[in-house]
């Protein structure tokens, strides 16, 4: 795992013993996301999941480009298995990169989806990451409480659907939007 992608890991949450499923990754995605696999991997101890997958999953990468369908079908997909404090991060290419995916239509299509903006990550290598959850009305319990945090949320300052930690953004360094 090169150092930066270990970075990447930890801004992402990801944690030992997580179940991490990947989604809609293919064209185009090679360079960047085959570091981020191998950090994921090596990170949270278990394979990848793919996208056929009917376990729980605590966190789903979607690696999503303009031109890939339907972006509330894919977040209602991703959803599916999500665990109630689970993180669906949605990984969108820079204009840089060629295919990025424009933030009126994510922001549209994350309440369509039933889902809440948590916070927002620049991963380095023409990538960026926008955290969603489920709303706290959704959840069986909180995302982050001071007894018991959900795993796999601890490392990238999200708190309760739309809240960070302390104020100005996350303890990572990624900007926190309210939600």
């Amino acid at each position: 795992m090169d150092a930066h992608q270990g970075v990447v890991a930890d801004e992402l949450g990801i944690e030992p013993g997580m179940v991490v499923q990947g989604r809609n990754w293919g064209r185009g995605t090679a360079r960047f996301l085959g570091g981020l696999r191998a950090a994921v991997t090596e990170r949270s101890g278990g394979d990848l999941l793919d996208e056929s997958a009917d376990e729980i999953v605590d966190v789903v990468l979607l690696c999503w480009r303009a031109g890939d369908g339907d972006l509330v079908d894919a977040l209602m997909d991703a959803a599916g298995n999500l665990a109630d404090c689970g993180v669906i991060w949605v990984l969108i290419p820079h204009r840089s990169q060629g295919g990025h995916d424009e933030a009126e239509e994510l922001a549209e299509s994350v309440p369509t989806a039933g889902l809440v903006q948590a916070a927002s990550v620049g991963l380095g290598d023409g990538w960026s990451a926008t955290g969603l959850t489920w709303p706290s009305w959704r959840r069986t319990r909180p995302l982050r409480s001071s007894r018991e945090p959900c795993p796999g949320v601890v490392g990238n300052g999200l708190t309760d659907a739309g809240e960070a930690d302390g104020e100005g953004g996350s303890p990572t360094g990624g900007q926190v939007q309210g939600g």
